[in-house]
Order: C-alpha cells, then structure tokens, then sequence
C-alpha cells in the first residue's frame, strides 16, 4: 500500500513539473516568434521568466539576446547581450508590453554572473507598483576580489513600459588581500524601502545599507579577523522620469 502511494505521488510530481516545463517553454516560444527571434539568438542560460504577484495572468519575461558571442584561444568568453524586457499574457504568450536595450549587458573581465526578475513590494503610490531586474558580476582578480548587483525598476505607465531606475547598484563587495591571510574587504548589501515621502507622485526610494569591513591578518596562531559593521540609509527621489 504505501508502495503504491509514493509510486502515484511521484508519478504526479512528474506531470506537474512536465507540465509547468512545457506551459514555459510555450510561452518562450510565442515571446520569441513576435519577436523574430530564434532560440539561438539568445543565452539561455540568463533567460527568465515569472508571473507577476500582483497580476498572475501576466508573466515577465527577461530574454538575453546575442550582440557578440566570441571565445578567445584562452577559452575566455566575451559577451555582449541586447536586453529585451517583456510583460506577455501568462495563457497565450502575447506580448503587452516590452522595453528593448541594445548592448545592455556584457562579459569579459568583469563575469556576468546572474540576472534575477525581482518582483518585491516596490508600491510606489495606490495604483503603481514596479518590478525590477537584477544583474550581477564579478571580476576575476583574485587578490583584488570585487562583485557587484545592479537593479533596475520598471513600471506600467499609459499602456508602455518605462524604467525609472537605471543599474543602480545594490551590493557590492570588494577588497585587496595577499592570497593567504593579509587584507581587507567591504561588503555593502542593500534593501530597498518604501518612504513615506512622495516626489513628483511616486514615494522616496528608501535605501538601507548594512556595511561590514573585514580586516584579516597574521597571528602567532595563523589567520585571525576583526570584523566591524555599521549602517547607513540613502534616499532616492524621483524627478519626473527616473529615480536619482
């Protein structure tokens, strides 16, 4: 009996995920066609999709198009990516909104890592709520180690999709050390809230840092660490067109 049951439980798993795998690769697909864009065309591997919160009939999709795509005799890639931000009908595929960026995103000594929908609670009065994209890098020294996340917000505003925050950059972390103990590094991660404040009808963007300085050095005992953290809040006011 209980034989069974998991057989049955497993078999469901794997319609759902079939299922859920084949409604994504659907809605890929449609994206694509009205975009005259062919699979090839883009890196798979940064392409992104997900409902919105807010309105699950609507999906935001993130497609990474090809610009260049080289490979030195190193094995070093160079990338150069045209971003193409999509708001589709989560059902059909149509397209309802799109904002395009040529030569947006790049990799080459500074790696692009990862790119992230970010759909948190960006309210920025009673009707307009934004979604943002998240983009990260990190460079290939390492004793100079250095790592970065922009974001960027976007909104709904007379049918067309504007951005209103342009590769702001949320975290960082970088530092200098001799590859064994000696040195020091900062790590700033940051979180966005809404102010009370308005400007220009949106509310104040709410920036708070949380700062750590790390120290390492050498001991008697081998590698030991002072670690100091403070915190600091910025604000971001929109003027009319952006967030600055």
């Amino acid at each position: 009996m209980k034989r069974s049951f998991v057989l049955i439980l497993l078999m469901f798993l794997f319609v759902n995920v079939h299922s859920q795998t084949s409604q994504s690769n659907f809605l890929r697909n449609q994206v694509l066609k009205q975009l005259n864009l062919k699979l090839s065309n883009i890196h798979e591997e940064f392409y992104r999709e997900k409902k919105l919160p807010n309105k699950p009939s609507q999906t935001l999709v993130v497609i990474p198009k090809y610009r260049t795509n080289e490979t030195d005799n190193e094995g070093h890639f160079f990338l150069e990516l045209d971003a193409y931000i999509v708001i589709a009908d989560s059902s059909t595929g149509k397209i309802l909104y799109k904002f395009v960026e040529e030569n947006a995103w790049s990799s080459d000594a500074m790696v692009l890592t990862e790119i992230s929908i970010d759909t948190g609670l960006y309210q920025l009065n009673e009707k307009d709520r934004a979604f943002g994209i998240r983009v990260s890098y990190r460079g290939s020294s390492n004793p100079n180690p250095y790592s970065y996340t922009d974001l960027s917000l976007f909104i709904i505003q007379n049918n067309v999709m504007k951005r209103i925050l342009t590769n702001y950059q949320i975290t960082r972390s970088s530092g200098e050390w001799d590859t064994r103990c000696a040195g020091e590094s900062e790590d700033i991660f940051g979180t966005i809230d809404m102010d009370k404040n308005k400007t220009n009808g949106f509310k104040d963007l709410m920036i708070k840092n949380e700062i750590t300085q790390t120290k390492t050095f050498n001991t008697n005992d081998g590698c030991d660490e002072k670690v100091t953290t403070k915190k600091a809040t910025k604000y971001l006011k929109y003027n009319g067109k952006e967030y600055l």
